[in-house]
């Protein structure tokens, strides 16, 4: 349920901001977000505080006076901190150590009492669904499951065509699972081992399915998220959000093993690891493992969205990963002030012109991500006006993208940057780029360099007039007179396609560029 507060307006024409509190059994968490017509969410702020909740109901069966305190301690600045943004809405949702708490109506009158807001306490079956619609919303996937291990719950989620078919949850969240599983820290292998047999026999019984051919792992959650980070920040990697990043099973292990084998000093010390998870990570490592095992997932692909996104969204259909990526680009281009969207829309038009020309058999992937590159071309010279395709490529390995992978977003990057130097292939993007990337990547940046520097010269309103000649070469008409000789863009051309280039203005043939 959610409540309407009173503050700062949003500007003329711009969406009010909402805000999402989950009042989590590990952590509470809010979302500020402006939601934006076609479905994307910029996310404005994103507080978290660790209150452990669950230990305190497992200890004693509700929720006691300190815990409540602490609670409305951390709302308290969460509910200031939205009204500082001009929030006009707050829905409020709690999660598995709620369901389980005696008082847990003594949280909901306190919260309704001092805000106005009706606290949704989620059943296990309505918690996977909107998490797992969240989290499956910005990712490439059409048919899965998804897993989401909280610190009181774990929920398991069956989709097919991006819509929920059913929905499974355990008592098997990372703190009950450390608390009931791993008295030791350092856990002996004898422990792990106990952990994994009883989280695969609760999956058994349950009769959660394993992943058929078309089928892939989507995980979420902070503990899954915390995990990628790990994984990310022990190889050379060139993106720094763990978004659509992938986690191998062997790598997941291997990241297990490694923090199970460390002291709790040490252990706070790893590299992406959350000091606040720390002492329950190997709990949720192990949890996760279980799980992929049992269904057989080799790999893991992680969401950084989820049960706050899913409750933002509401219960909706799911557009299509196109939709989702057309709409998280257009999102990022408007972020910077030297994007034009006229500019952008003339040379994305280009760009499908020559490659209609040049290139007509090319994949639809390669069509639509340069159709993307084309868009964001120039956000870079906000940053960077000399340097502005390499900003750009920066700014796209960095940004909150949705609907993309992480190969996708490598492959986009890339294609910007090289469009400017092409023999700069960055080695930083190899881990995510195959050699059957590279032809590719040359010819689509060869066409987005052209169209770049004929959208310059084409006045407001005047279409690009191209053709191919009875010779094959590539016929370019210009309005009024011109003096341009594009020799560099020329020599491109011909490298991957073998057409030379043919400048024409009002006055007749400029100069015929490449080949002899």
């Amino acid at each position: 349920m959610s409540a309407r507060l009173t503050g700062p307006h949003a500007s003329p024409g711009e969406p009010e901001p909402i805000a999402v509190i989950d009042v989590g059994s590990n952590s509470l968490r809010m979302m500020i977000a402006r939601p934006r017509s076609d479905g994307y969410l910029e996310v404005i702020a994103e507080p978290r505080a660790t209150v452990r909740l669950a230990r305190a109901v497992d200890a004693t069966g509700g929720l006691p006076t300190e815990a409540l305190d602490r609670t409305l301690t951390v709302l308290d600045d969460f509910m200031a901190l939205a009204a500082r943004r001009g929030v006009a809405r707050v829905s409020a949702v709690g999660t598995a150590a709620l369901r389980d708490a005696g008082n847990a109506f003594d949280l909901e009158a306190a919260i309704r009492d001092r805000w106005g807001i009706e606290l949704e306490v989620l059943d296990g079956e309505t918690e996977g669904r909107r998490a797992a619609l969240g989290a499956i919303y910005g990712l490439p996937v059409e048919h899965g499951l998804v897993v989401d291990l909280g610190g009181g719950s774990l929920q398991i989620a069956r989709f097919r065509d991006r819509a929920i078919r059913e929905t499974w949850s355990f008592p098997l969240g990372t703190l009950r699972l450390t608390d009931r599983l791993l008295p030791s820290d350092p856990p002996s292998d004898q422990e792990i081992e106990a952990l994994r047999l009883h989280v695969r026999a609760e999956l058994v019984s349950a009769g959660v399915p394993r992943l058929a051919r078309d089928e892939v792992l989507v995980g979420t959650g902070g503990t899954v998220r915390n995990l990628a980070a790990v994984s990310r920040r022990g190889r050379r990697y060139p993106i720094v959000r763990v978004h659509g990043y992938t986690l191998t099973s062997r790598r997941l292990r291997r990241v297990r093993n490694r923090l199970a084998s460390l002291k709790p000093a040490q252990r706070r010390l790893v590299p992406g690891l959350n000091r606040d998870r720390s002492d329950i990570i190997v709990a949720g490592a192990s949890g996760v493992l279980a799980v992929a095992e049992h269904v057989r997932g080799r790999s893991l692909l992680v969401s950084g969205q989820g049960l706050r996104e899913g409750v933002a969204r509401g219960d909706g259909p799911l557009p299509d990963p196109p939709i989702v990526r057309r709409a998280s680009v257009g999102a990022l281009a408007r972020r910077f002030a030297s994007w034009d969207d006229d500019r952008a829309r003339r040379r994305t038009g280009i760009v499908e012109l020559l490659l209609a020309l040049l290139d007509p058999e090319a994949g639809e992937g390669l069509r639509e991500t340069l159709r993307y590159a084309s868009t964001l071309y120039d956000i870079g010279g906000s940053v960077d006006a000399y340097r502005r395709q390499r900003a750009a490529a920066e700014i796209v390995l960095s940004a909150d993208l949705s609907g993309f992978a992480h190969d996708d977003v490598a492959r986009l990057a890339a294609l910007i940057r090289i469009a400017h130097r092409p023999q700069t292939l960055a080695r930083v993007l190899r881990p995510l780029l195959g050699p059957e990337d590279d032809e590719a990547l040359q010819r689509a940046a060869a066409l987005l360099v052209l169209a770049d520097a004929m959208e310059l010269r084409l006045p407001p309103g005047a279409p690009p007039q191209v053709t191919l000649d009875a010779g094959g070469d590539l016929r370019v008409l210009l309005p009024g007179r011109s003096s341009w000789r594009p020799d560099r863009i020329a020599a491109r051309l011909e490298q991957v396609f073998g057409r030379r280039l043919l400048i024409e203005d009002e006055r007749g043939k400029v100069g015929v560029l490449g080949g002899g």
